[in-house]
């Protein structure tokens, strides 16, 4: 098991344990920018910026398929194939264990919910991955501001779609400017239309 996988999963648990809301896992406010060289292969990489409004559903696609948290695990995690590793925890936010699934450059966490289990968190990585809005691990955050609107709130910032909210984490690195350093799918407080 990657060690790496393994500290960023504790990590995810603590910070989420320590929260008075259920269902919610913040994330590592402690997390470094990424490096330069990084940012700047990341930004070359994503996909020509497209539009996103709230109306519009928030997802990740990998290997083809369509994740959003509230998915049923089952038939994603059979479309995905074999992960680089998965293991489970008690869970602090959900009736049961917590499940994750580590696949490149992204981590799926499974929860059982009224008997069924489903993806309750969808987590990237690194900077090998970007989202359909065109937003990766390392990217500045004035490609937030550009693909997505919106302001920053104590270095996040917060999308939804009224079923998922994607937050997005930014932190000062060494050159001028914020970058993006944790990027996550969830699923949606807000009340459903």
């Amino acid at each position: 098991m990657n060690k790496k996988v393994l500290t960023f999963a504790a990590i995810v648990l603590l910070l989420g344990c320590r929260s008075e809301r259920q269902g919610t896992v913040y994330l590592d406010p402690n997390a470094p920018a990424a490096p330069v060289e990084a940012q700047t292969q990341a930004e070359e990489a994503a996909p020509a910026p497209t539009e996103a409004t709230a109306a519009q559903a928030l997802y990740f696609e990998a290997k083809g398929v369509t994740l959003r948290p509230g998915m049923e695990a089952a038939p994603v995690l059979t479309a995905l194939g074999e992960p680089l590793g998965a293991f489970e925890a008690d869970s602090c936010a959900y009736v049961g264990k917590d499940r994750f699934f580590h696949y490149p450059g992204f981590e799926l966490t499974v929860n059982e919910i009224s008997g069924v289990e489903r993806i309750t968190l969808i987590t990237l990585v690194d900077d090998t991955v970007t989202t359909p809005e065109g937003l990766c691990i390392g990217g500045r955050e004035q490609t937030v501001e550009a693909l997505l609107g919106g302001q920053a709130r104590e270095g996040y910032y917060t999308f939804d779609d009224g079923e998922v909210t994607l937050v997005v984490q930014v932190k000062e690195g060494q050159e001028p400017g914020a970058f993006i350093s944790a990027i996550e799918y969830r699923l949606s407080e807000a009340p459903k239309a």
